[in-house]
């Protein structure tokens, strides 16, 4: 398909919303259509815009290497932050179930005993 043939191609409406329903349910990506129709990926994501109803995620612009590695290792450290809030949050329930079956078997003040 020649450059002029491409310019002179348009998209009916009811094809860019089918399109953007495949891509917001995950079933293709945009640069699969991108391929697929030999579409610019600018034209698809303007499509998102257009008829999507979920929002596009930020851009986010990286500049270095150093930032790119940063970024990396942030989101492993926010990863292993929230592995320990779930383990202290298992912990506290488990503490408490056993507090509440000594409670039961020992009574209210089973501290004291």
């Amino acid at each position: 398909m020649t450059v002029e043939e491409r310019r002179r191609r348009r998209f009916s409406e009811a094809f860019r919303k089918e399109q953007v329903d495949l891509i917001e349910s995950g079933q293709l990506t945009v640069q699969e259509v991108s391929r697929l129709y030999k579409v610019k990926s600018a034209s698809i994501k303007r499509w998102l815009i257009k008829f999507g109803k979920k929002e596009l995620p930020s851009t986010i612009l990286i500049s270095k290497a150093s930032k790119y590695n940063r970024i990396g290792k942030l989101e492993k450290q926010v990863k292993d932050l929230k592995q320990i809030i779930a383990d202290q949050q298992i912990s506290l329930i488990t503490k408490s179930s056993i507090i509440e079956l000594a409670e039961q078997k020992l009574g209210k003040d089973f501290e004291k005993k």
